[in-house]
């Protein structure tokens, strides 16, 4: 029998977007995320057009790792509501629910919220990293930034080096 205790962590953390729910929202769909993202580039697997909908599967890829596996679990296009659920092989399980709403005429208020589970010792590590609070808080903070200036530009935040 192992000793591995798996962590099991949940975090939320609400930004607010520079327009309103329906112009918003897209931008928290598989394919919409790549107007803002860096590195965001999913492959989509069902549908092969990339509609989101309940079922939908893609996959991501990020340096040194196995693909991520995505799956779209609930999806409610007139409540602005998504969730999603990816597996990282060998280290964790995430649960991303992302909830938009209005905050005024022209500025949505989205409340994103990540469920974390251990798979393995290092998905334990990487899951103390990622749900700190002052480091999830951050992180999320960012995809206002870069979704402002997509918004406001019409292309993607430019990347700083360093």
């Amino acid at each position: 029998m192992s000793n591995f205790v798996a962590q099991h962590v949940t975090r939320s953390h609400v930004i607010h977007v520079p327009a309103a729910v329906d112009h918003a929202f897209p931008l928290f769909e598989p394919l919409g995320e790549k107007y803002w993202a860096h590195g965001w580039n999913p492959e989509m697997l069902y549908p092969a057009s990339g509609v989101a909908e309940v079922g939908t599967v893609f996959t991501t890829q990020h340096a040194g790792e196995p693909a991520k596996i995505w799956t779209i679990i609930a999806y409610e296009r007139e409540q602005a509501h998504v969730t999603y659920v990816n597996v990282l092989p060998h280290a964790y399980t995430s649960r991303i629910d992302v909830r938009c709403e209005p905050d005024g005429a022209e500025v949505t208020s989205v409340c994103v919220t990540y469920t974390l589970t251990a798979l393995t010792p290092h998905g334990n590590e990487y899951i103390e990293r990622f749900t700190g609070e002052h480091h999830y808080q951050a992180y999320i903070s960012s995809w206002e930034t870069a979704i402002g200036y997509y918004l406001l530009h019409g292309h993607m935040f430019p990347r700083t080096e360093g």
